[in-house]
């Protein structure tokens, strides 16, 4: 299996600030919805929405402007779960797919927008792979493994 993020390293970098859309202009309505951190709640265009990384076992959230593209998120994701602990360690070959419905979402989807798909609060869940596509764990002291 091939490194579906290497591709768009260099684009990542070169997209302006916090690789924000330029494909479509940031949201910037409000919604109340159920709540902050709910929903159909929007602020300034940004939806919470929660990253599950498989392999500590957690979840954080985070903002993400609604008018991003599928694969601009994807973007967002993996550079923001690659600041964790272990990441130091990651191998050449070994990569990051970002799952939305145990379906891995299409990094280089540059026509669906996030809010076409997700109306805030999901949960997508973030995986590492080694070359040969196994599932891989982290534990603090002992490193990567096999899941």
């Amino acid at each position: 299996m091939s490194n579906p993020y290497a591709a768009h390293a260099s684009a990542l970098a070169n997209r302006g600030q916090r690789g924000r859309s330029t494909v479509y202009p940031p949201s910037r309505r409000n919604v109340r919805g159920r709540g902050a951190m709910k929903k159909g709640h929007r602020t300034n265009g940004e939806m919470w929405i929660n990253i599950r990384r498989s392999w500590g076992g957690f979840s954080r959230g985070a903002y993400f402007n609604e008018n991003l593209t599928i694969g601009e998120f994807v973007h967002e994701v993996v550079r923001d779960v690659q600041t964790e602990e272990g990441f130091q360690y990651f191998q050449e070959g070994w990569y990051v797919e970002v799952q939305s419905f145990r379906r891995a979402l299409d990094s280089e989807d540059n026509v669906e927008r996030l809010r076409e798909r997700f109306d805030g609060a999901e949960t997508v869940h973030a995986k590492v792979f080694n070359e040969y596509g196994q599932l891989l764990d982290y534990e603090y002291g002992t490193g990567w493994h096999q899941h």
